[in-house]
């Protein structure tokens, strides 16, 4: 087994007993650096369905025929200033109100070649970057964050790098920060105690394969703990958040979105996070029987609004929106047409939703077509391969150099308008 295999499968669960649990944050550490360029990763697992996310109105006809016990009424779409063929589902009137401000933007129909169904390979693609039928074990953030932080873990943290590359808020780590050498990334859990990870001896110096990769487990662990004293330092008093914060436990996305705020208002230069909320696999109950508009996807997408209109509040009190962005997406979305238990299945083509004040706002990309008579078997057409959108960050958003780009993402993608010069 190769060692990034190996880093891959048990270094990333290795964290879990000793991730960083940040409370709160007061203060700016380093208020002579700028900071710049942040960039939130939201992943909703499970599968969202983005017909009943993004909902064309275009073919509206056609999907009422098509998800029949799922679909939204028209008059409950919550409407988007000059996009009058779409809306929003009634449950997202924050990101409604962000569109609106052109605080958020949405690219249509993303997706790959050849989808895979299955909720574990297709997160690995999204993930590593990867084709269809391709296996990639370095993540595609991470290959980037080689390219920046070269040579890491060696002589890391320094006086110019003094925290991680990026962050992983919740209670396992992501394939999304994994380099070719080790995790690029410190998992952060919003809700664990803190406690300092013990660092073992080097052992009596035996080279066997067991020991290597207890030594890959040994590396992570002394790298977490030379962050840990930093960041806690950082992070002694809370300052005041948003009020429109629910109460810790009934939102775990905004938790996790308040633990990056706090890291953010900390001082904090790492360029890149990521957060999480589960519950997306929408297979049956998808909406309440007696009104669409309710039930367990409409709860989801509440949470989901609630959190970033929550921390997008958060960022514009501490006078960071211009240096943060942020993109909601999926391992897959859902088909066209509706089941009979009142669910969706897995499908291809998803809408990522893209939220800040940099963006250049918007809708990238055309609502996708209905079929008259959609069958079980029909899919959400693919508009933009999502490695598009990888590098269209990459050099929007980081302004990252052609040869960056190339070391990331396998193959030459066009750029697409995301981000205000």
């Amino acid at each position: 087994m190769k060692r990034r295999t190996f880093i891959q499968n048990t270094a990333l669960a290795a964290f879990s007993p000793f991730v960083l649990n940040l409370l709160s944050c007061n203060g700016l550490l380093n208020l002579g650096k700028p900071r710049r360029r942040i960039f939130v990763f939201v992943q909703l697992i499970g599968g969202n369905d983005g017909l009943n996310t993004l909902i064309p109105l275009t073919d509206y006809g056609n999907l009422i025929a098509a998800r029949p016990n799922l679909y939204i009424p028209e008059n409950k779409v919550l409407q988007l200033n000059d996009y009058p063929t779409v809306g929003l589902h009634p449950s997202l009137g924050g990101l409604q109100d962000m569109f609106n401000n052109k605080l958020l933007s949405f690219v249509q129909g993303v997706g790959y070649d050849k989808p895979n169904y299955s909720h574990f390979r297709s997160s690995d693609i999204y993930l590593t970057g990867s084709e269809a039928n391709d296996v990639l074990y370095t993540g595609w953030m991470g290959r980037y964050l080689e390219t920046r932080f070269k040579g890491y873990p060696e002589g890391f943290p320094n006086a110019e790098n003094l925290h991680p590359p990026a962050i992983k808020v919740s209670d396992t780590g992501t394939f999304l920060f994994l380099g070719d050498r080790m995790d690029m990334s410190m998992v952060v859990d919003a809700y664990a105690e803190f406690k300092e990870p013990e660092v073992e001896s080097n052992g009596n110096g035996r080279i066997n394969y067991v020991d290597q990769q207890v030594n890959t487990i040994r590396e992570i662990t002394k790298q977490t703990k030379k962050y840990a004293g930093t960041i806690r330092e950082g992070l002694k008093s809370n300052f005041q958040h948003s009020d429109k914060y629910p109460s810790k436990g009934e939102n775990p996305l905004a938790d996790k979105l308040k633990t990056v705020a706090n890291l953010i208002h900390s001082g904090m230069d790492t360029p890149a996070y990521m957060v999480d909320l589960n519950g997306f696999d929408t297979h049956d109950y998808q909406a309440d029987s007696q009104n669409t508009t309710k039930g367990m996807h409409a709860d989801l997408l509440a949470k989901v609004s609630q959190a970033v209109t929550c921390f997008w509040d958060d960022m514009t009190h501490i006078g960071m929106e211009e240096e943060v962005c942020g993109v909601i997406f999926s391992e897959f979305g859902r088909r066209i047409k509706s089941n009979a238990s009142a669910g969706t299945d897995h499908g291809a083509s998803q809408p990522f939703i893209f939220f800040g004040k940099k963006l250049a706002g918007g809708i990238i990309g055309d609502n996708p077509s209905i079929p008259k008579n959609a069958t079980v078997f029909d899919n959400l057409e693919k508009q933009f391969d999502f490695r598009t959108v990888y590098s269209s960050i990459l050099k929007g958003w980081y302004e990252a150099p052609d040869e960056a780009i190339s070391n990331t993402i396998s193959g030459i993608y066009p750029s697409l308008n995301l981000f205000k010069p």
